[in-house]
């Protein structure tokens, strides 16, 4: 992703946005839930291509996703 210069990128990571769609889901923000649910179907098709994949990736490969899905599951409490 390009950024500009002298500008942060504070755009969530997925663990961050399940907690945000986690939350609206809690307090009853159904027409927030409803608009959410094409990032939901995202989210869920790539862990399930994650899975499809995982027997196929490397030593290497595996530790990063490891590491990044114990990163993510903390983001949300687990």
């Amino acid at each position: 992703m390009s950024q500009t210069p002298n500008t942060i990128d504070i755009t969530p990571t997925w663990g961050e946005w399940a907690n945000i769609y986690r939350r609206l889901a809690e307090t009853g923000e159904t027409r927030a839930v409803r608009e959410l649910r094409a990032d939901f179907a995202k989210a869920m098709a790539a862990a399930a291509a994650l899975n499809a994949i995982r027997s196929t990736f490397t030593d290497e490969q595996a530790e990063i996703v490891s590491k990044t899905v114990t990163a993510e599951l903390s983001k949300q409490g687990y």
